[in-house]
């Protein structure tokens, strides 16, 4: 029986275009249409990936502001409700203000009635929203999802002229940037200025084509069809999107007005073009095959400027949409588009031709196998394909020029498929086998695997079994037999597929000594035909001559479909960076994408996860260059001659530049990207530029333009580390670089918070390195140097694992109780209090206290510091008691001692102050707080950490008095100042985000403080987790705030109620309230001596920023 010949390529493959009108502020009707349609198609589908326009279509054109629309959804790829926020801006931006109320001037010539220069602003601010440069070309020459075209009009020659984002065969393109397209396709004449490209200029191209549906129609057969014009059989869907009807007026008769408005509407109405377009494509509109949708009433009186009828707009479109006739048209639009399964290739015409063949085959194969034919027992043609056709397939056009070169002449045809290992050339020859049988189904078709001569002579047997030829001696050679029936012309039509054909001896005599190579037992038959798939173009050449086709590497689409048919969780594409980023990695080989879809999808991982192991795996990648760069690697770049030029370079800046060397072996070891210039060895700037121009010369490592550091060849940093490795010094460059790193590591504050943050890596990555090594001091400081990073930028529990490896390598080299000990036990004890693990930060810091106190003694300057610590720790963890306790003994001493300038003291104070937030005392806190606060403000900052900590104690400080406003203020102050520096996941973010709403909860505004907690809990789950006791804080405000109520508990809902509640709540907490009852709590609270003398001392204080600066360096030393 003959085969099924499967759905028309035109069902899966066919054309879908998409024609949009110009309209000025109208063309948001246009995207409200598209934006109903891609919503019900994209709830239509199964897949969760929602689609945008430029994945749908293959070619969507526009003009005038319609080719606005046209290059947002294609050339930019931005989805409908990012465009129609764009288009309203950009609408409101241009057409807010006229800058000439008349379209001519006193002599008679026209004027632009509103700003060009504010339309261009306009354009350029959408185009760097997405992340693009005005300046970019419209073809860049880069694949896209779709093909773009807008229509401008000459203005010399009043002639259509289409601006593409893709190339043309036979025709000249005119280069334009994205912004020069945008503006030619929408300089209305009367509107705005004509524009200037190179030496032509040009007007919008409504005058032409408003509805440039007739372009669409010429372009696509231009790119599709350019021989035969016939564009309707390759048409699937083409949808043209208007907007709107305009009103019916009469001629003018005044000239002034007939040759300003009556003209113009007469040269750009899009109906008459509609009219005539539907007359030519009648079948396809009853076919469901054209779709046309554009507003009959509501937008007459809507003129293009009116950006203000927004409203007006958006009601007669929806009017329109849910009319019964136009959902019923919709619903077919839908269910045509959603058929749709891959871009169209360009062999379409061709496709659909052989399709046709096929099932014209099918039909007479049917009527011969009937059961009343006579000529029906003819057998079926041999098959011997070892694999199952490849539903992943992603078609390369490979197929297509193997299959217009099978069986054209006659005479044995051989053709060699060569390129790099897994570039795909088995899955090409298996596709190829399966659409041959397809075509033609009395066609023999044998695959044999050529590995090892083992492997082919059992694949030789099994054909032999298909065509029936007997072995009557041992002796016979079956190669031989098989021969000898391929080249007999009765043996009818047949191919063959050599698979693997990598070793030249195999096909020469020096394989088979007695018979000659493989290249003789080769048929010969004008019915037959031999594919080799190869990895050497060598044997290709021997074997195939001059019929040798090179599979070239897949480009960034297509390699992106093979990752998205090998992934069970298609949702990870829209994380669209790290794809691109793996599939640079994998160099687009379509092997390397399989195996990497296999392993995400076997473990759960995200893309981002296997880039990252990808790029960590540097002992694998260093074998793979070690290798002396063949090809048994997977990646294209990696080649003997490329190694050779590596080594060859790096003997060359050897001996050109000692420098040089040393910044290449010093990146060797860091991070290969973000590389801060001051991390290098030091060096005079003269001779540093030249060092780093030298390795820039090979093309070793890039400068950024915009911030001077440097990038280095992933490859290039990998085979740099191979070199040292190989002449034995790697581990002394590593030492090196650690010494160094310590040495230059940024100073921690406010002022270098980018070069901390671009160091970290670095340091991390030669920390990793140099793991194993003997501890070292150097190590010791870069590891405290490192984790205070990751405390100030909220990792918490990375800091953990370096501080604990810091006391552990402190220990070994000074001795438990060294100096150094004690700094990483203190940073232990900072990264235990950023995780919430209380228990452990309070434990751990009374052991300092106890520690410090039998080393140095109970009045020593150590023990004070651990105590004042200590006096920290047990005021957050609200044991208040003993905070002041520990403030008593520790105030005057460094009062005494330190003096109130000191940065200790005025952490003291805060923490003393804070010590008081539910006390009686809280006035005379409140007042010290607020001396305190203007103190760091003044002397650090607002963003430094002193300052925002004080500003949140201030703040609760308030919020306990009751005066909310103030509060909320500091609050949102200091939560807006923690964001911008650290993000909002931040601990501190977090805990900031937490108070706010607190705030905003006793002001009565429900909404907002539950909107803040939500994101307060989300954040915490991501930062802590599900489980921690921080999480479950945050949930129980949440919970309480928004479960069922009580009569009692909506109470609490009176700002005043709460207000007393709370008041009598912490004063009833105390103890002597449990004595004396409410008389307690009536009593003027008693002043502490202590804090009025703190009080007086701050009040006293005049302190500069360089001299309190000359104080803390004075305690820290």
């Amino acid at each position: 029986m003959a085969t099924e010949v499967g759905r028309s390529p035109l069902d899966t493959d066919g054309l879908c275009l998409l024609s949009l009108d110009g309209g000025g502020v109208r063309g948001l009707s246009s995207l409200l249409i598209l934006k109903d349609i891609m919503t019900q198609l994209n709830s239509a589908r199964e897949d969760s990936e929602v689609l945008k326009p430029c994945d749908v279509f293959d070619l969507i054109g526009g003009t005038s502001t319609g080719g606005l629309i046209a290059i947002m959804l294609g050339r930019l790829e931005m989805g409908v409700d990012e465009c129609i926020l764009a288009y309203t801006e950009l609408m409101e931006s241009v057409f807010s203000e006229k800058i000439n109320k008349v379209p001519v001037d006193w002599s008679g010539k026209i004027v632009s009635q509103y700003d060009s220069k504010r339309l261009k602003k306009a354009i350029e601010s959408v185009i760097t929203r997405v992340g693009l440069l005005p300046t970019d070309l419209m073809n860049d020459g880069k694949p896209r999802r779709c093909k773009t075209f807008v229509c401008t009009t000459s203005k010399d020659t009043f002639q259509v002229t289409r601006l593409r984002s893709y190339p043309v065969s036979k025709e000249t393109a005119l280069s334009v940037t994205i912004c020069e397209a945008a503006l030619a396709t929408s300089a209305a004449t009367r509107f705005f200025d004509s524009v200037s490209i190179g030496n032509h200029q040009f007007v919008d191209g409504a005058f032409g084509a408003n509805n440039p549906i007739e372009e669409v129609e010429e372009e696509a057969a231009d790119v599709w069809c350019t021989t035969s014009r016939a564009l309707k059989p390759l048409v699937k869907c083409l949808v043209s999107v208007g907007t709107g009807n305009a009103a019916q007026v009469p001629m003018d008769d005044n000239m002034l007005k007939f040759l300003s408005k009556t003209l113009v509407k007469m040269a750009i109405k899009p109906e008459s073009t509609e009219r005539h377009f539907m007359a030519r494509w009648s079948n396809e509109v009853k076919g469901k095959r054209y779709f046309r949708f554009n507003v009959k009433q509501g937008l007459e009186q809507v003129h293009m400027t009116d950006f203000e009828k927004q409203s007006v707009i958006e009601s007669a479109t929806y009017a329109y949409l849910h009319h019964s006739s136009e959902k019923v048209r919709v619903r077919d639009c839908i269910l045509n588009l959603s058929q749709k399964e891959g871009k169209t290739n360009i062999d379409l015409e061709t496709s659909i031709r052989e399709h046709g063949a096929r099932a014209a085959h099918h039909k007479i194969l049917q009527a011969l196998n009937l059961p009343d034919n006579p000529f029906h027992h003819r057998e079926p043609a041999c098959w011997v394909v070892p694999f199952e056709r490849n539903p992943r397939y992603v078609d390369r056009q490979v197929v297509e020029k193997l299959k217009c070169r099978l069986f054209a002449k006659n005479q044995a045809e051989k053709i060699a498929i060569f390129g790099l290992g897994g570039i795909g050339k088995t899955q090409v020859a298996l596709e190829l086998a399966y659409q041959t049988r397809e075509l033609y189904p009395d066609c023999a078709i044998f695959w044999l695997p050529a590995v090892d001569m083992e492997s082919l002579q059992q694949a030789y047997q099994r054909v032999a079994d298909q065509l029936g030829i007997t072995l009557g001696d041992t002796r016979e050679d079956v190669k031989r037999l098989v021969k000898d029936h391929l080249s007999r012309p009765s043996t009818g039509r047949w191919l063959l597929i050599f698979d693997n054909a990598d070793e030249i001896d195999m096909w020469t005599d020096s394989q088979i000594s007695t018979t000659g190579g493989l290249k003789d037992y080769l048929p010969m038959s004008n019915q037959g035909a031999i594919v080799f798939t190869t990895r050497s173009n060598k044997v290709a050449q021997y074997l195939a001559a001059t019929d040798v086709i090179e599979i070239a590497e897949m480009d960034e689409l297509k390699a992106t479909l093979v990752l998205r048919n090998s992934l069970i969780s298609k949702e990870l594409l829209h994380d669209t960076e790290s794809t691109r980023k793996l599939l640079s990695r994998l160099t687009f080989l379509p092997l390397a994408i399989v195996q990497a879809a296999s392993f995400i999808n076997e473990n759960r991982l995200t893309l981002a996860n296997y880039v990252d192991l990808l790029d960590g795996q540097e002992q694998s990648a260093i074998s793979l260059l070690s290798e002396d760069f063949e090809d048994k690697g997977r990646y294209k770049s990696i080649r003997n001659p490329v190694a050779t030029t590596w080594l060859t370079s790096f003997e060359q800046i050897r001996q050109q530049s000692r420098l040089a060397t040393d910044y290449l072996c010093f990146i060797s070891c860091i991070k290969e990207k973000d590389i801060l210039i001051s991390l290098l060895p030091p060096a005079s700037n003269i001779e540093q530029q030249k060092a780093i121009g030298l390795l820039s010369s090979y093309s070793f490592v890039r400068q950024r333009f915009e911030d001077s550091r440097l990038d280095m060849h992933r490859l290039v940093h990998l085979a740099t580390r191979n070199w040292l490795q190989s002449v034995n010094l790697l581990r002394k460059c590593q030492l090196d670089v650690l010494l160094g790193l310590d040495m230059r590591f940024p100073d921690t504050d406010n002022s270098n918070r980018a070069q901390v943050r671009a160091s970290i890596p670095h340091a991390l990555q030669i920390l990793h390195r140099t793991i194993t090594e003997d501890p070292h001091p150097a190590r010791v400081c870069l590891l405290h140097k490192v984790a205070r990073c990751q405390i100030i930028e909220g990792r918490a529990k990375e800091a953990e694992r370096l501080y604990s490896e810091s006391i552990e390598i402190a220990e070994t080299l000074y001795g438990p109780n060294s100096y150094y000990v004690f700094t990483g036990t203190y940073g232990l004890v900072d990264s235990y209090f950023g995780q919430g693990k209380m228990k452990k930060t309070v434990k751990l810091s009374e052991e300092i206290a106890e520690r410090q106190k039998i080393l140095h003694g109970p009045d020593s300057i150590e023990t004070m510091h651990a105590l004042w610590r200590l006096s920290r720790i047990y005021r957050i963890t609200s044991n208040d008691d003993k905070a002041r306790e520990l403030c008593r003994k520790v105030i005057p001493y460094f009062l005494r001692t330190l003096g109130p300038g000191s940065m200790v003291m005025l952490d003291e104070i805060v923490s003393q102050a804070s010590s008081y937030l539910f006390d009686p005392k809280l006035l005379v806190a409140s007042e010290l707080s607020l001396q305190s606060l203007h103190m760091n403000r003044t002397v650090f900052g607002s963003e430094d950490g002193r300052t925002l900590r004080a500003m949140c104690d201030m703040g609760i400080i308030y919020l306990k008095r009751w005066r909310l406003k103030e509060a909320e203020a500091l609050f949102t102050e200091a939560f807006e100042t923690k964001k911008r520096i650290f993000g909002g996941e931040h601990p501190t973010t977090i805990m900031l985000m937490g108070w706010l709403s607190v705030t905003l909860r006793c002001q009565g505004r429900r909404k907002e403080a539950i909107a803040l907690r939500t994101e307060c809990l989300r954040c915490s789950v991501k930062v802590y987790g599900l489980d921690h006791d921080i999480t479950e804080i945050h949930y129980s405000y949440l919970e309480s705030w928004t479960k069922f109520r009580s009569f009692h508990s909506c109470i609490d809902l009176l700002p005043h109620a709460r207000r007393a509640k709370m008041i009598f709540y912490h004063r009833s907490t105390y103890t002597k309230v449990k004595k004396y009852g409410l008389y307690y709590v009536l009593r003027q609270p008693r002043n502490d001596p202590l804090l009025l003398e703190i009080v007086e001392v701050v009040r006293g204080m005049s302190i500069s920023r360089q001299a309190l600066s000359d104080t803390v360096t004075q305690v820290e030393g």
